[in-house]
C-alpha cells in the first residue's frame, strides 16, 4: 500500500538532518550515483526506473515496492543539485543528504510506513466487518418483523442496503460504518413512512428490481 505524497514529505523533512552536506565535484556525480545504486538495487523491493536519455545518467531514479501489494510502489530520484549536493526527491519534495548512511535507513522507514499502514487497514477492515455483521443482524430482525425483502452490498467505508419496497421496485440506502447505530434507529421509520406516503398517493422514483435480479436476495419467509 503506497503512501500519499504528503506523508513522504514529512519522512525527507524528519529524516534527512545534519550540518554538512555530501557534496562532489561535477566530473564525479556520474561515478559516484552509479556505485550508489550498485548498492541500493542489492535491496530487495528496489527497481529502477528506466527513462529513454541519450545524455549519461546524472541521478537515479527508482521505487520501493510495497512487497503486500504486488503494484504498490513510491518513486524516489538521487541527484545533485546545482550547488553539487546530494539530494533525495520525491514529486515536489526535496531533502539534502548528509550521510550515505540515511538513504539506506530511509528505505527502511519507508517499508517500516508500508507496514505499519497495512496493519492499520487490516485493523480497519476487521472492524468494518464486525460492524456489517451487527448491521445486517439488525436489518434481518426488522425485515421479519415488517415483511420485506433485502440485499445487501459491502463497500470500504458503508454497506448498501437494497430494498423492495414493492414488487419490481427497490429503494437503495447507504449506511456508513461510522454512523451505522444512528442510521439503524431511524431505518424502520424510513421504510414504514415511504410505505405509508405510496398508499396516499404520493410517487417515489425508485430503481427496477432487475438490476438485483441475480443477487442474493434474503427475503423476510426466511428469516
Amino acid at each position: 500500500m503506497s503512501l500519499n505524497s504528503r506523508s513522504i514529505a514529512k519522512i525527507l523533512r524528519e529524516h534527512f538532518t545534519g550540518e554538512t552536506p555530501i557534496i562532489k565535484n561535477a566530473f564525479e556525480h556520474q561515478a559516484f550515483i552509479s556505485s550508489l545504486q550498485t548498492e541500493i538495487e542489492k535491496i530487495k523491493g528496489i527497481e529502477k526506473r528506466s527513462f529513454y536519455d541519450k545524455e549519461p545518467e546524472q541521478k537515479y531514479d527508482f521505487s520501493i515496492k510495497d512487497e503486500s501489494c504486488f503494484y504498490d510502489y513510491d518513486y524516489f530520484t538521487i541527484k545533485f543539485n546545482q550547488s553539487n549536493e546530494l539530494i533525495m526527491s520525491h514529486n515536489g519534495s526535496r531533502a539534502t543528504v548528509y550521510q550515505i548512511e540515511q538513504i539506506f535507513s530511509f528505505i527502511d522507514r519507508i517499508k517500516q510506513e508500508y507496514d505499519n499502514k497495512n496493519a492499520r487497514q487490516l485493523k480497519k477492515e476487521k472492524i468494518n466487518k464486525l460492524k456489517q455483521l451487527a448491521i445486517i443482524g439488525k436489518i434481518k430482525k426488522i425485515a421479519k418483523e415488517d415483511k420485506f425483502d433485502f440485499y445487501t452490498r459491502e463497500y470500504a467505508t458503508k454497506l448498501k442496503l437494497i430494498v423492495e419496497i414493492e414488487l419490481g421496485k427497490i429503494m437503495e440506502i447507504d449506511i456508513p460504518y461510522s454512523e451505522f447505530q444512528d442510521t439503524l434507529k431511524e431505518l424502520r421509520s424510513l421504510i414504514q413512512t415511504i410505505k405509508e406516503l405510496q398508499k396516499l398517493g404520493l410517487t417515489f422514483r425508485f430503481k427496477s428490481s432487475s438490476k438485483y435480479k441475480h443477487a442474493s436476495w434474503i427475503t423476510h419467509q426466511s428469516l
